[in-house]
């Protein structure tokens, strides 16, 4: 199959999941160090080890990184951080107030929050299961040209056959 980059029509093009991973350096050293030490309390032998892990990604590769999919463990840290606030709020507000004081503003919260938080966990798994699919299918059918460095749209058929 044959093919061309829809603005220069060179036919130099490279699947950009590929383009990715060709710009993604992941780095997982060991260092050891071994010395003698002489000071005013005599001498001392000292030894360290030391261990890296990192990943190095090229400009190109970030540009061209798959959708990623939406936290559900990040939704629930940010409601429990918000829930907190709000009850540390509504605690120095009745310690700041003259009894008899209300709970109608932490029920109100809890009333209006639970629905919302529902409502997010609604949008979040929608955002997976439907946008995230259709983005990651997109990101799949991607070119890039090595010469002008478009990126580009084509469906190809899968190699193994099983694409219907």
């Amino acid at each position: 199959m044959d093919l061309r980059c829809p603005y220069c029509e060179s036919s130099d093009l490279k699947r950009a999941s590929l383009a990715y991973e060709e710009g993604l350096f992941r780095e997982n050293t060991r260092t050891r160090l071994t010395g003698w030490l002489i000071g005013d309390d005599g001498s001392d032998l000292f030894v360290g080890t030391a261990r890296t892990k990192g990943l190095h990604q090229t400009q190109a590769s970030k540009s061209l990184s798959p959708p990623a999919r939406w936290s559900y463990g990040k939704l629930v840290l940010w409601a429990f951080t918000l829930s907190i606030v709000a009850i540390v709020a509504f605690v120095n507000h009745v310690n700041a107030s003259p009894p008899p004081v209300s709970s109608l503003p932490i029920e109100i919260y809890f009333v209006v929050a639970t629905p919302v938080f529902v409502f997010l966990g609604y949008v979040f798994l929608r955002h997976n299961l439907v946008t995230y699919q259709k983005q990651y299918s997109k990101w799949e059918r991607s070119f890039v040209c090595q010469r002008c460095g478009a990126v580009s749209l084509h469906d190809v058929p899968d190699s193994s056959g099983m694409n219907p």
